[in-house]
């Protein structure tokens, strides 16, 4: 491959595999099997991702006033999503996404950090080790293609 730059990372990329790891097993991502997204880069320095769950179902209603609580809840929790500018550092195998907004309200003003490598046409992109309910840690692999048309 060419040498690595923002260039390289620009575009439209196509979730195409989603998932957890725990102790060396791999397990469901946390949006289920089949999670669907997309993630875009531009060359000087902004990206935007969007991932939600296959299993998304429509509200009961068109009218935001008298959708249940708890399909707003499920909508929430299958969905995430959010936006700002990234830092790549080449040399450490890592970029960093500066969530300037998301779905999810203490992401913003933070970063959230992904190590990446090419496999072939795909974008690797893997969280560090992340805390979840139970106490454990897991590591999130997510591989993007490239949307070309």
């Amino acid at each position: 491959m060419a040498e690595i730059s923002a260039k390289t990372f620009a575009g439209t990329w196509r979730l195409q595999q989603a998932f957890a790891e725990k102790d060396g097993v791999r397990q469901a991502f946390p949006l289920g099997e089949g999670t669907k997204g997309r993630i875009m880069y531009d060359d000087i320095g902004h990206m935007s991702a969007q991932l939600m769950s296959k299993e998304r179902v429509n509200f009961s209603s068109r009218v935001p006033k008298e959708i249940p609580l708890e399909e707003i809840s499920r909508a929430y929790h299958e969905y995430t999503s959010y936006y700002g500018t990234y830092t790549l550092d080449v040399d450490a195998g890592t970029i960093t996404h500066h969530v300037e907004g998301a779905l999810a309200p203490q992401w913003i003003g933070g970063d959230q950090l992904r190590y990446f490598k090419f496999d072939g046409d795909d974008l690797v992109l893997t969280t560090p080790p992340m805390k979840v309910a139970d106490g454990s840690k897991v590591v999130n692999t997510l591989v993007w293609r490239k949307v070309t048309n």
